[in-house]
């Protein structure tokens, strides 16, 4: 695993937080078990005393006589009438001593290993730190009821053993479960992960342009909207590509018809006998390369339209206006298969507010299906009105139609009229319908009221245009 791993990272990150939490508890818990290990045994110290002192005073009478049930030994100094306890190097007896004085401050018991501390000061009570024979001692003095003077100490070299103990206690489970702790959280760590080597191996047998999203049944929580933005991101990119292979399409079908008059055009001016008439050809060629020309921005326009670079950019257009341009435009198609076009309109303007190069690819290709579909010298008929706040577009021909259950089908890209022998791409309605739903508008299929042919119906929102400036 690299430093970059998101698997490494955590590993650390956890094994730091524990470090950091570990480490101060095991450090503060120690303190504290010391100070409670300190307050009891001088709690014990204190008692042991106390109680020291009530047995001599009770006992004083016969302090030299030697008790059989008693594991002490004593041994009495005549001169001095002190009784000297002897210790023996078992166990514990040479960590723990006693002194006792009576009311005169003079010495009557005494351990062997503290028979030769000095009497304690009028002042000294309570608990106090010596060294003795070379050894710390804490000790704890107390004058009881009887007046009696109590000393009792105990070496601070046990509570050293107890403290480095205490220390083994909390070091070695830090020693020993630091490192299988980090060693646990690698292993979750790679398991929590799991998910994520899932996500990958999905996206790695992920086939080229499907659209099929990555599930998210089964998912973290945490890797969810991760999933969600991931399938709208694979969405975006298939709609893109998507928009990449219909532009190369639309482009072979837009193409096709300025470049078919152009060549018409240089044909007629090759073969013409009269230069006037050679010219003129060569001329109506040069327009139709300079439409050709817009043709191109006008495609390239309508595919940033596409992708949404000019959702915003409306303005009003008389669809009137756009229909003639449209049908000049194809008249030497027109004129070719001796077709009748009739365009007719209830109103002088019949405006709308929309994308001014998405509507001239509606009708040229409305236009150019029904040109194509429909057998010479026939008649295609163009109507546009106003009803209400609605525009009405019919573009009606004389050609083969379509079949009730393959209209839907229409719409869709390379779709192509049944039993037709025109060539094409099945372009043209897939472009209209694409105007359309730019416009929020409505398309039908429909029969043709003479019986024969296809009438295509298109409602727009229409708008009131405004009044010539004066």
């Amino acid at each position: 695993m690299t430093s970059d791993s998101l698997r490494t990272r955590l590993t650390w990150l956890i094994i730091a937080v524990q470090v950091v939490v570990l480490i101060p508890l095991g450090a503060l818990s120690y303190q504290r078990e010391r100070q409670e290990m300190n307050r009891l045994l001088d709690g014990r110290l204190a008692q042991a005393g106390r109680t020291l002192g009530t047995l001599i005073a009770y006992g004083h009478h016969d302090y030299t006589s030697a008790d059989a049930n008693r594991a002490l030994e004593l041994a009495t100094d005549a001169q001095r009438g002190t009784v000297v306890v002897a210790v023996h190097p078992r166990n514990y007896e040479p960590e723990v001593g006693f002194q006792a004085y009576d009311p005169h401050g003079a010495l009557i018991a005494a351990t062997a290993n503290l028979a030769d501390l000095p009497a304690p000061t009028p002042g000294e009570r309570g608990f106090s730190d010596i060294e003795h024979d070379g050894s710390p001692w804490r000790l704890f003095t107390l004058t009881n009821r009887f007046n009696l003077t109590i000393r009792i100490g105990e070496r601070s070299e046990n509570r050293a053993d107890i403290t480095r103990g205490l220390i083994l206690e909390h070091a070695l489970p830090l020693v020993i479960g630091l490192p299988l702790l980090a060693l646990l959280a690698g292993l979750a760590v790679k398991q929590g992960l799991r998910p994520l080597d899932a996500l990958t191996r999905v996206l790695a047998e992920r086939a080229p342009r499907s659209r099929k999203p990555v599930s998210i049944q089964r998912s973290p929580d945490e890797i969810k909207p991760l999933i969600v933005t991931l399938n709208q991101q694979l969405e975006r990119l298939e709609d893109a590509l998507e928009r990449e292979h219909r532009f190369a399409g639309d482009v072979a079908h837009e193409l096709r018809t300025p470049l078919a008059a152009t060549m018409i055009h240089l044909e007629s001016a090759l073969i013409a006998d009269d230069p006037a008439e050679a010219q003129l050809t060569l001329e109506k060629a040069r327009r139709s390369l300079g439409r050709l020309g817009r043709r191109i921005e006008q495609i390239l326009a309508i595919a940033r339209l596409e992708a949404g670079a000019a959702a915003e950019q409306r303005v009003p257009i008389d669809l009137v206006t756009l229909a003639t341009e449209v049908v000049e435009e194809l008249a030497p198609t027109i004129a070719e298969k001796d077709i009748s076009l009739s365009l007719s309109h209830d109103e002088p303007q019949v405006t709308v507010s929309g994308h001014e190069v998405a509507l001239t690819a509606m009708f040229r290709n409305l236009i150019e299906n029904a040109l194509r579909y429909t057998p010479e010298r026939s008649r295609v008929d163009i109507a546009l009105r106003r009803e209400g706040d609605v525009a009405v577009i019919d573009i009606c021909d004389d050609g083969p139609g379509i079949p009730p259950d393959l209209r839907q089908a229409a719409f869709h890209r390379f779709e192509r009229g049944v039993d037709t022998k025109e060539s094409g791409y099945g372009l043209g309605l897939s472009i209209v319908q694409r105007a359309v739903e730019l416009h929020e508008g409505t398309i039908e299929l429909l029969e043709s009221p003479a019986g024969q042919g296809l009438l295509v119906r298109i409602h727009l929102d229409a708008v009131t245009p405004a009044p010539p400036s004066p």
